[in-house]
């Protein structure tokens, strides 16, 4: 959310609040759907790349979605190798429908 306390002096979003906001979804939510299907992980963002496109002066969204393919690999990945590690994107949207941001997040998840 665009906000006081995250403007910098040319009234856009600083970066790092931007690249904060990447970082914990994707891991989070392969977790939780890895862990329904009953195989528990440790799980964290590997790396993340951030491509800022356009300068960010208002709200922005970013739609986080995981494919049933992704799904898939991950269970065959972790079953057979014991860990998974994969890149996810999502773009960030600002209110005027504008794609400001480009994220890459490396997920990687364990097997316990």
């Amino acid at each position: 959310k665009y906000s006081f306390w995250n403007s910098n002096p040319n009234k856009s979003v600083w970066g790092g609040s931007i690249a904060s906001v990447l970082d914990p979804f994707f891991p989070i939510m392969m977790k939780q759907i890895i862990l329904r299907k009953g195989i528990s992980t440790d799980f964290f963002s590997k790396s993340v790349n951030v491509e800022f496109i356009k300068q960010v002066q208002s709200n922005i969204l970013f739609h986080f979605t995981i494919t049933a393919e992704e799904i898939i690999s991950a269970e065959e990945a972790l079953n057979t190798t014991g860990k998974y590690e994969y890149w996810h994107a999502v773009n960030g949207v600002d209110i005027n429908g504008n794609i400001c941001v480009s994220g890459k997040i490396q997920v990687y998840l364990r097997k316990r």
